[in-house]
């Protein structure tokens, strides 16, 4: 039989670290206000382009790490609430 082991508060932990990650993400600055540096044409315009889809990738990955981090902290907090279950069963205590 396979078994292996949680450890719930490290879950809670990787969930929260998720969480600020995607945070830091989100608030990142957008460059484009510096695209004036490179004056009229071409080069402007395809920066424009390039910093708009990296704005859409950066807030994309930023809601799907604060999906990621906020289902950890579920977990984490369900592995906390089986093992006090489980320790007071072992006791022959209340499961509740």
């Amino acid at each position: 039989m396979t078994s292996f082991r949680v450890d719930a508060e490290a879950v809670l932990e990787v969930g929260a670290s998720l969480v600020e990650l995607a945070e830091g993400l989100a608030a990142m600055g957008d460059p484009h206000a510096d695209a004036w540096a490179l004056g009229p044409g071409r080069s402007g315009a395809a920066l424009e382009e390039l910093l708009g889809g990296w704005r859409h990738a950066r807030l994309q990955l930023a809601g799907s790490l604060a999906d990621l981090g906020a289902a950890a902290a579920e977990a984490g907090g369900a592995y906390l609430d089986t093992d006090v279950g489980v320790s007071r069963s072992l006791d022959g205590g209340p499961t509740w």
